[in-house]
């Protein structure tokens, strides 16, 4: 028995496995190759993939493989800017809950093509990710099976892909509550509710589209995200891994190899803003465009999601620093009204980056209040207690709204010059 090497993986990795199923067989013989599925890395040990239960997320330690079945794990040779993988990974994440197609996954095996669906299967979604960050593994990203990623002459194989397991540890895996499977069952529940009002809804992206089109539907919708227990899929996490948040308990199971995880965890944060607080910003902003019941459900979820991602990072920094352990620098304080900035700002709270783009507009000049546009204007960062999830912590306020906003017990501090 062995499992997928994930101490050798990193976000953008495609993993290339078979089992010892029929179907599994039948793909193998039909292309000729060693593998008959695909999925790629998108942070530690989740990877994307498409099954008979649709596009969703696993956990790699939760993936067991007889001896005589292959692994492989392929890296693009050139490497991926930070903007392709972010590309990629977003694709990935975007199409979670997509239906599987398993006639186009067969005429693919077979050799037969015509027009696409919206639906997926393994290989599709993986040459598709990389095909929406501009790089073509495949000659027809739309139809092609694992064996031909795996002759993609842009990818290299990464040594070591597989480790031998024994009986005892997947023994040990099984006993455990696996929260990706509930995950799944809740995010189908609520694609397949919405998919009785609209047979074309795929992804949640589609949802979306469809509020907005047809906003009496707010109610049903709101009622599919209440019944699933999506809203409340984070408690099963926390209940779960308690640790994770909380660095006394951390302390209290030295067993663990929590340097490892506490490394990967900052690790994932230079890869840019955290999911969580992209998708907060986004539905913040749908919530004050469309003013739909379903929007703020979102939004407050993702608040929470980013608070939780958010105090995971503030507790693998306290266990590095108190275990004697270096510690990745924290980013920069963003000095306001400057490019990364608004950047900063347009992705934890739209509405918020828009106002104050429109006051330094309206003024002509940069250097004048994030709030009014008065002046003379001096820069503030908030106390470190209260710096949001996201966004950059940091305004440029007049006197009055200094003065307003620490009234409304906003601890903002002169910035200094770091």
């Amino acid at each position: 028995m062995k499992r997928i090497n994930d101490t050798i993986l990193e976000p953008g990795d495609i993993i290339l496995t078979t089992s010892t199923e029929v179907v599994s067989k039948a793909i193998r013989m039909a292309t000729r190759s060693d593998i008959s599925h695909a999925m790629v890395c998108v942070e530690g040990y989740s990877v994307i993939d498409a099954t008979a239960e649709g596009v969703q997320a696993r956990n790699t330690q939760r993936l067991f493989y007889e001896d005589a079945c292959s692994i492989h794990v392929l890296r693009l040779s050139k490497g991926l800017t930070d903007a392709q993988l972010s590309a990629v990974i977003t694709f990935m994440r975007g199409h979670i809950g997509t239906q599987y197609s398993t006639k186009e996954a067969v005429q693919t095996a077979l050799g037969g093509t015509r027009r696409p669906s919206k639906k997926q299967f393994c290989s599709r979604l993986v040459a598709q990710a990389f095909s929406h960050a501009g790089i073509q593994l495949v000659g027809n990203v739309d139809f092609c099976s694992p064996g031909d990623l795996k002759n993609s002459p842009l990818l290299a194989a990464i040594d070591n892909p597989a480790v031998d397991i024994s009986a005892e540890e997947k023994s040990r895996w099984d006993k455990h509550l696996d929260s990706t499977e509930i995950m799944r069952r809740a995010i189908n529940d609520v694609l397949d509710g919405a998919r009785a009002k609209n047979k074309d809804i795929q992804t949640f992206d589609d949802i979306h589209r469809h509020l907005v089109e047809h906003p009496e539907d707010d109610d049903a919708f709101c009622a599919l995200l209440e019944r699933s227990g999506y809203l409340m899929l984070w408690q099963i996490e926390l209940d779960k891994n308690p640790w994770q948040y909380d660095v006394a308990v951390m302390n209290a199971e030295p067993s663990k190899d929590f340097e490892a995880y506490c490394r990967t965890t900052l690790r994932d944060q230079e890869n840019g803003p955290h999911r969580y607080i992209v998708n907060r910003g986004g539905y913040a902003l749908f919530r004050r465009q469309f003013d739909l019941r379903f929007f703020g459900l979102m939004a407050e979820l993702y608040q929470h999601l980013a608070y939780l991602h958010d105090q995971r990072l503030k507790t693998a920094r306290a266990w590095l620093t108190m275990n004697g352990h270096t510690v990745p620098a924290k980013p920069p304080q963003l000095a306001p009204h400057t490019i990364e900035w608004f950047a900063s700002l347009e992705r934890w709270d739209p509405p918020q980056a828009m106002m104050t783009r429109a006051v330094v507009d309206a003024a002509e000049r940069s250097d004048v209040c994030s709030v009014c546009g008065d002046d003379p204007a001096s820069d503030y960062v908030l106390e470190e207690s209260q710096r949001p999830l996201g966004g950059p912590g940091t305004l440029r306020l007049c006197l009055d709204c200094f003065g307003i906003r620490r009234s409304m017990g906003e601890l903002y501090v002169p910035m200094t010059v770091e």
